[in-house]
């Protein structure tokens, strides 16, 4: 192992040390904590794959004679951690991604991923009657190249959803480049009156690069990718009232900070009207929409960069409808993640690469998803600054029989800068199709075709071309020590062994570790 990537071990192990002792440490300390469960699943999945362009890169960017497509074997050792008591609930996840290439092997990299989710209501809660929710998220990632859609990326294991919000959600893919991705926030629910609390989310996301893996450009004209290191404050407050039995609606203030190496920082101001209704059993849907203030900001264009161009208003919002039968957790699953005060499954953040539990639908349960999102973020690719984005994402989940599962998703994304001096947009259009099919109680596996397009349109010849496609054909296999058999059914990792509270955890035989304090 390289001394670079000897230091991101030993980077993200503190991280993961950390994160893993808080959730201890919040639970120990309580003197009622004696019903707890702590479980502990390893699980390790190989997967072969053929990209059709590992370098994310035009053909005419590359020399003469560079192999684009290449065969590459992926290895994921991961470790799965979840504890529960009365007061205290921790989610975990940490694992590393190995790759080998079969043609260019100067790429063979070693990465990391690290996530995890506290849920601190009820410890809150006995100083706070009225707090309905409290929970802590944090992830890490260390990777050879930065997913266009959080975790409904194009990488190994990417699944669905757009994971937690932050720079990589908006669609924008640099060139292959060494990346890494802290992101770390709390969501709390303070109820003001029996149909109405008040919910506030922080979240902090760092977004940096290290040097390109693909050769330099040789075509005249053609310039590899600019990145631009990226870190963002946001914060989301305001009521949340239930005014009906079927109706919730929302109004919120949101601000954020973005800021960029060579560009600066720059503050973004919103407010935002949302509505949402459960039609029937089955259907759901959400409505949003509001106006975004973008403080003033350089104007890159002018002679050293002094001129500032004043502030704009951009309309943003966004709807979703979905449609779920069957497992209640699938009609929670994906509002789950996105919204971290709603209650019950699991509250661990997703991410490209990793073996998440739930792989394998309950049989005859179904689920399409349909979300547009329009709003403001950063661009972190060949300009720095805010660029405004129109995002739609459509996905299934369908339980064929009790051991095959079958997904797909569509993502695209469009963004164009909000100053007019700066032409250049980016369109991405994303596939994924995959099955998963379970072999054994603790053994599964997946066939997945995945499909990427990033297009970037630019006024300026010199600026260079970065669009590309690829396609990924891949094959893997995933085993998890989970003696219970429940780690791939859908929901039941995050169940109790007994099927009721974490308290009660411990009356039934083990998966993985268990431990019972």
């Amino acid at each position: 192992m390289s001394l670079l990537c000897r230091d991101q071990f030993l980077k993200v192990s503190r991280v993961s040390l950390g994160i893993f002792a808080l959730g201890l440490m919040s639970c120990w300390s309580a003197a009622d904590c004696a019903a707890q469960q702590i479980r502990v699943v390893p699980s390790l999945s190989v997967i072969e794959q053929y990209d059709s362009n590992v370098f994310f890169t035009p053909k005419s960017q590359l020399p003469a004679g560079t192999k684009v497509d290449d065969f590459i074997t992926t290895f994921t050792p991961q470790l799965n951690f979840t504890q529960g008591n009365t007061l205290v609930k921790t989610n975990l996840s940490v694992g590393a991604v190995i790759q080998k290439f079969v043609n260019n092997s100067e790429l063979d990299n070693v990465g990391f991923n690290a996530s995890a989710g506290i849920d601190l209501t009820q410890a809150i809660n006995r100083i706070l009657p009225r707090n309905r929710a409290f929970r802590v998220f944090g992830t890490y990632q260390y990777m050879p190249s930065a997913p266009a859609f959080g975790a409904g990326g194009i990488g190994a294991g990417g699944g669905g959803g757009f994971g937690i919000a932050g720079p990589v959600d908006s669609g924008l893919l640099t060139q292959r480049i060494r990346t890494t991705m802290y992101n770390a926030g709390f969501a709390d629910s303070y109820s003001l009156s029996p149909t109405t609390d008040f919910q506030t989310t922080y979240t902090y996301s760092q977004l940096s690069f290290g040097g390109a893996y693909a050769p330099p450009a040789t075509t005249p004209g053609q310039t590899s990718s600019t990145v631009f290191d990226t870190s963002m404050h946001s914060i989301s407050a305001g009521p949340s009232s239930k005014i009906s039995a079927i109706d919730t609606l929302t109004v919120r203030y949101m601000f954020t900070q973005m800021s960029q190496a060579q560009f600066g920082d720059f503050t973004t101001h919103g407010g935002n009207l949302g509505w949402g209704r459960s039609w029937t059993r089955e259907w759901s849907s959400s409505l949003n929409g509001g106006l975004t203030l973008i403080e003033p900001i350089p104007d890159i264009s002018a002679a050293g960069g002094q001129r500032r161009i004043p502030a704009m208003i951009f309309p943003t919002g966004g709807f979703s409808v979905s449609y779920a039968s069957g497992s209640s957790f699938l009609r929670k699953l994906g509002s789950e993640i996105r919204e971290s005060t709603e209650g019950g499954g699991s509250f661990l953040p997703l991410l490209t690469g990793m073996n998440m539990p739930g792989g394998i639908a309950t049989p005859g349960s179904y689920q399409i998803t349909l979300m547009y999102n329009l709003g403001v973020y950063p661009s972190f690719v060949q300009t720095a600054g805010p660029i405004y984005t129109h995002m739609i994402s459509l996905g299934g989940t369908a339980g064929i029989t009790e051991k095959l599962t079958a997904r797909a998703l569509f993502n695209f994304a469009h963004s164009s800068f909000t100053s007019d001096a700066i032409a250049t947009t980016f369109s991405t259009y994303g596939t994924t199709v995959s099955l998963n099919y379970l072999i054994t109680p603790t053994f599964t596996a997946m066939l997945s075709h995945q499909w990427l397009n990033f297009d970037n349109q630019v006024n300026v010849a010199s600026a260079g071309d970065l669009g590309f496609s690829k396609q990924v054909i891949l094959l893997g296999f995933t085993y998890a020590y989970a003696p219970r058999g429940d780690f791939f059914r859908s929901g039941a990792f995050w169940e109790s062994p007994s099927g009721g509270s974490p308290s009660d955890a411990g009356k039934s035989g083990s998966g993985g570790v268990d431990t019972k304090k």
